[in-house]
């Protein structure tokens, strides 16, 4: 039973990789990869969860000696010019794709007008290769000169472990990035950085999904700039559509499972994640209670 099993995956890696490598050949730009500008640096991730403000405040007179990445919708709050990141990674299609619901487009065009009007200095953003495409938000990007655009691939890299880990070192994909979480710790990784903390990373949608009488399921997705006024919403399809629940449960699924393989990722190279997230759902790396030297 074993030897069969043992062949049985080896079977799905192998057509895993090439699947994978076709995906590479016709989704992903072979030409990006960054250079490693902050080797052996140390770096933290501001995630949006509701926990992000409690973090910021318990460790605010350390933050500056550490190079902040923040996420989404950041640029939207006070903080963002007053911690003043130098990288900012986005990776929800919605916000920049023509053909969504006009809730997303307006969230588009509120997003990108608050990155465009906000940054005085000078950042990083990190944005999916499948977004040059699309230039609306380009044209807002481009007013300011302290924003320089860096493009990402984030082709899902699936298939024999030294094949994925090749793809993560080339810059080629990434584990699914179902949450942009997973894109911004793996190009944290690509920089050089070799201590990652991670503030605000609750993930702990479980609590906050039901379904209602009409069998629509609805999540309160709550952030840390709308904990208390966040409604109840379906999850959709690329900024379209509503997801069933088992279609959400597997959006989960791949998220969770993605950060163990990123630990695994991140230690081969000699690089540690931590997370500093007070009961955050992510049970992959290494709990820290505030980021340390």
């Amino acid at each position: 039973m074993k030897i069969l099993l043992k062949i049985q995956n080896h079977l799905l890696d192998l057509v895993n990789t090439l699947l994978t490598t076709g995906k590479i050949f016709l989704q992903s730009n072979l030409t990006l990869k960054p250079r490693p500008t902050y080797k052996n640096g140390q770096t933290i991730i501001l995630g949006n969860g509701p926990s992000l403000l409690k973090s910021i405040e318990s460790n605010r007179e350390i933050l500056a000696d550490y190079q902040l990445i923040c996420v989404n919708h950041f640029a939207e709050h006070s903080l963002y010019q007053e911690l003043k990141p130098g990288l900012y990674v986005m990776a929800a299609p919605e916000n920049w794709m023509d053909d969504v619901e006009p809730y997303y487009l307006e969230k588009g065009r509120k997003l990108f007008e608050a990155i465009t009007n906000n940054t005085h200095w000078h950042i990083q953003l990190f944005i999916p290769f499948s977004a040059k495409k699309f230039k609306s938000w380009q044209d807002l990007i481009v007013r300011n000169k302290n924003i320089s655009i860096k493009y990402f691939n984030v082709t899902p890299i699936e298939g024999f472990k030294f094949f994925r880990y090749f793809c993560y070192k080339q810059f080629l994909g990434m584990p699914r990035p179902h949450n942009v979480l997973i894109p911004s710790i793996m190009i944290a990784l690509s920089l050089g950085f070799k201590k990652i903390f991670l503030f605000g990373a609750d993930h702990s949608w479980l609590k906050d999904i039901w379904v209602d009488d009409e069998n629509n399921v609805l999540l309160q997705q709550k952030h840390f700039y709308d904990h208390d006024k966040a409604k109840p919403r379906h999850m959709d399809y690329l900024g379209k559509g509503k997801r069933k629940m088992h279609e959400v449960l597997i959006k989960f699924y791949h998220s969770f499972k993605g950060y163990f393989e990123i630990d695994a990722y991140s230690r081969s190279r000699g690089k540690i994640i931590y997370n500093c997230t007070p009961e955050s759902y992510i049970d992959a790396f290494e709990r820290q209670i505030a980021p340390v030297k």
